[in-house]
């Protein structure tokens, strides 16, 4: 949901998902970084995922949880959704899926059908985490209400930060081009 400034302009309300619990992931620091980079006119908090409990039908037959009706309202209430997330194993790792598999529901009618969502993939390995980027891009091309096919994948994070903190120029600079191009994105279809 947009708020308007004193001077009367819109402000773009995004939402950041984390799919790593560990509290100095690379995924923080990419996360971090975005907070810093952000185009003006455009808020980004995080939703922490620590309390989702895994998807269970029988558990959503009874209506769900808590941390669930926290998270799909944190999404309906914000005017885009991105996805910071590590790769695990080349795919999705069990955190940003569960988190997606929650989105989901009810299929048809559910938070991510009516949200525009982006991927941001960090790893430390020295290649741009196509594999995740790839999964996440099939899943929610089909789910998302608008998905921003253009997803950006960092590696050699340990050599293009220190002390936990995003300081290599080239990756600053293709984060910061990928968050405007989205925000741009997210104000055509909000």
């Amino acid at each position: 949901m947009s708020i308007t400034d004193p001077a009367g302009r819109e402000t773009i309300r995004l939402v950041a998902l984390i799919g790593s619990l560990r509290a100095a992931s690379v995924t923080r620091v990419v996360f971090d970084a975005a907070v810093e980079l952000l185009p003006a006119g455009v808020e980004l908090g995080e939703h922490a995922l620590g309390d989702l409990p895994l998807y269970n039908g029988d558990v959503e037959a009874a209506g769900d949880p808590v941390a669930v009706v926290a998270l799909k309202a944190a999404v309906e209430e914000s005017d885009g959704l991105i996805l910071f997330t590590p790769e695990y194993n080349r795919s999705i790792p069990a955190v940003t899926k569960n988190a997606i598999d929650w989105l989901s529901r009810v299929p048809g009618d559910s938070p991510l059908s009516r949200t525009v969502t982006g991927v941001v993939a960090a790893t430390p390995g020295r290649h741009e985490v196509q594999g995740v980027r790839r999964h996440l891009a099939d899943s929610l091309s089909g789910i998302s209400g608008h998905f921003f096919d253009t997803t950006l994948g960092i590696g050699s994070l340990n050599r293009r930060s220190t002390d936990g903190h995003l300081t290599d120029s080239e990756a600053r600079a293709l984060l910061e081009g990928w968050l405007s191009d989205f925000a741009s994105y997210v104000d055509r279809h909000r």
